[in-house]
């Protein structure tokens, strides 16, 4: 599957983009000056939330890549704010109205007033500070609504609100599915993303479903370039990708850094008050590297 994204905003915004099409439409000013900007290469990743609200990961002409936000909650702005994040792998999802969020950049996880369900789900898969199984796919919608699958692929959800792709995911293998967005503003609405490059989307917004409509064809289109690339090629852009990640030792004293920083609010959450989680993957796990 090609790299792509998939953002429902509140105020009718979206956000579509696959390597070869960019689809968008009420998308805050602030953002949309991003966009329009002769200093952007590339963008890795947007996420749009309440309001004006937005997240966006881009890379500048000069190879560095950088991150813009504006409206976004407290916890999530400091934990963007480290400036080892892996910004090309950064991923957001916002729930409804920002009062939840899942984050992470694949080495470090935050989040925040998740479902309960889906809170002990992430929970069931940790174990001595170490993923027993990553979370590959977090969605949040309307209702307290969402959808968790793992790497093993395992599958936990509450999709009452979303009664199309609840029976999607009952019906089908899920380790065909490449992501799945939620639009955390209209029940029913959602896009699904195969690994193949087919789309799968119910209940779009009338003003958003052109916008839809015109990504299936380059989506499928990206995704059959991307398998005919040679493996050379592919090897090359796997080793360009490691070679931004921080170093064992580098993540090592990440870890001890957010550690320190979020042991206040592991704690408070521990005594019933309900806050936000932080967890650094880490080969050796916490205790290992603390100790």
């Amino acid at each position: 599957m090609c790299d792509s994204t998939f953002a429902f905003g509140q105020r009718g915004s979206h956000f579509f983009q696959c390597p070869s099409r960019r689809e968008h439409t009420h998308i805050p000013w602030k953002l949309d000056k991003f966009l329009s900007s002769a200093q952007l290469k590339l963008v890795h990743h947007v996420a749009l939330g309440f309001e004006d609200s937005f997240l966006l990961a881009w890379r500048d002409n000069t190879g560095i890549d950088r991150v813009e936000w504006s409206g976004l909650p407290s916890e999530l702005v400091e934990f963007l704010h480290n400036r080892n994040r892996d910004i090309r792998n950064l991923r957001c999802v916002l729930g409804p109205y920002n009062s939840s969020f899942f984050v992470h950049d694949n080495a470090s996880y935050l989040w925040k007033n998740l479902p309960e369900k889906l809170l002990s789900g992430l929970k069931a898969n940790i174990q001595d500070g170490n993923w027993i199984d990553r979370p590959r796919i977090v969605a949040l919608g309307a209702g307290n609504n969402f959808l968790l699958v793992t790497e093993k692929n395992a599958v936990l959800w509450d999709l009452r609100n979303y009664e199309a792709l609840s029976k999607l995911i009952q019906q089908r293998h899920v380790s065909e599915l490449h992501g799945i967005d939620l639009h955390p503003y209209r029940f029913q609405a959602f896009v699904a993303q195969y690994t193949s490059g087919k789309l799968t989307y119910e209940n779009i917004p009338p003003h958003q479903l052109a916008g839809m409509q015109a990504m299936v064809g380059p989506v499928l289109q990206d995704t059959k370039d991307l398998l005919q690339k040679p493996l050379t090629q592919r090897e090359s852009d796997r080793r360009e990708s490691m070679q931004r990640r921080p170093s064992a030792l580098q993540r090592r004293a990440q870890l001890r850094r957010e550690w320190n920083e979020h042991s206040q609010e592991i704690t408070a959450q521990a005594k019933g008050v309900k806050l936000s989680f932080s967890l650094n993957v880490s080969l050796g796990g916490i205790a290992g590297m603390l100790g």
